[in-house]
């Protein structure tokens, strides 16, 4: 399934600028997994346990936190939207 991560300004000079990567993916957690090899950098600026990153972070797919559907195992389909949020001055 082809969905699209968006990124906040504060990792795209991680994932060579991109405001949006396009991405294969049928869960959270293996279009993370895609993202991290795709844009190795990236991962390092991420909490280690996206499921509960912690305050001021979030992982929303088309605009609904993780949290409330199945985590890092939420499904994905055609189109889907997921956002990666990052506390401001964090980085």
């Amino acid at each position: 399934m082809s969905i699209i991560v968006i990124l906040p300004n504060a990792l795209r000079p991680y994932a060579a600028y991109n405001e949006r990567v396009f991405l294969e993916a049928a869960t959270v957690d293996d279009a993370l997994t895609k993202l991290f090899e795709r844009y190795p950098d990236l991962d390092r600026q991420l909490p280690d346990d996206l499921a509960y990153p912690g305050p001021g972070y979030g992982l929303y797919r088309n605009g609904k936190d993780i949290r409330t559907l199945e985590g890092l195992d939420t499904p994905l389909q055609d189109d889907d939207r997921l956002t990666i949020i990052v506390p401001k001055g964090d980085l």
